[in-house]
């Protein structure tokens, strides 16, 4: 999300009964800080894979961090809120696949991430590969 105000607007309306208004691809999550204990409440985007939801975030932010080594958060999206289990994806190899599945599975958001998309709808393996050194992958599974 671009600014403070701007996440503070997509919480109040996540939260809200107007939440379909943003569509099914925004969530809010909220993550404990590993250091500090405090929660952490942040917009972020998520697609669907399967069972898990899958997020994206630049290697610059830091929530991301507090799901390393499989912590648990709250994800709320859909105007539900799952308990989830989250998996970060920082290798090279790993954050280049994760965004080839990703655009194949959303081709409309690769512009965002200035990948370009092949003849045949394929994102450019270059465009990946550049997008993995500033990008990691979060996948998310919903816990019982």
């Amino acid at each position: 999300m671009p600014n403070n105000f701007g996440n503070i607007f997509v919480k109040v309306l996540i939260n809200s009964p107007f939440h379909f208004l943003l569509g099914p691809n925004i969530a809010l999550i909220t993550v404990t800080g590993r250091k500090s204990g405090t929660l952490i409440s942040t917009p972020i985007n998520v697609s669907r894979d399967g069972t898990f939801y899958i997020a994206t975030s630049t290697r610059k932010r830091t929530w991301w961090r507090n799901l390393r080594h499989g912590a648990s958060a709250q994800l709320r999206v859909a105007g539900q809120t799952i308990r989830v289990h989250g998996e970060v994806m920082e290798s090279m190899d790993e954050v280049t696949e994760g965004l080839r599945r990703y655009f194949q599975q959303n081709p409309k958001l690769a512009k965002y991430f200035n990948i370009h998309l092949a003849a045949d709808g394929q994102p450019v393996r270059e465009d990946l590969q550049r997008a993995a050194t500033e990008h990691v992958i979060i996948r998310l599974q919903p816990m019982p």
